[in-house]
């Protein structure tokens, strides 16, 4: 459990930024083309990490076709949240958007059998009274 935090502790700052970023960018050159110079960026990184890994390619086609439907959402969702920045406020479209951990979360519960405690509810559940509150 200690690398998942540390792991999703380092996400978080990395979100922090490029939700940052993705903002300053936007405000000088249109969503979509932010959205393509952002994925540059990012699979230029992805493609190091994974040189520099040393691991061996896995060849998984269901795991690959699921990863690759990932990326149409990925995209997609990335173009529509691009454009909320653009249009708004980024602590508006940040928060709502960012509500994806609940839908994440009922769907682990519903298809991967997962569980999540009171607190973890009560979390979800303070999560969606601030988007509220912040949408307003």
């Amino acid at each position: 459990m200690e690398k998942t935090v540390t792991f999703a502790v380092g996400a978080m700052a990395l979100y922090t930024g490029w939700a940052f970023l993705a903002k300053l960018a936007t405000n000088g050159i249109p969503a979509e083309q932010a959205v393509v110079y952002t994925y540059a960026a990012g699979i230029g990184v992805a493609l190091t990490y994974v040189i520099a890994s040393g691991d061996a390619v896995v060849r998984a086609p269901g795991s690959i076709g699921i990863a690759l439907a990932a990326g149409l959402f990925l995209g997609a969702g990335t173009i529509s949240y691009y454009l909320a920045l653009g249009s708004g406020s980024a602590a508006i479209g940040t928060a709502i958007s960012g509500m994806y951990i609940l839908g994440t979360a009922v769907l682990a519960v519903v298809f991967l059998d997962e569980s999540l405690t009171a607190s973890q509810l009560a979390g979800l559940g303070f999560a969606v009274v601030a988007v509220v509150l912040l949408s307003r």
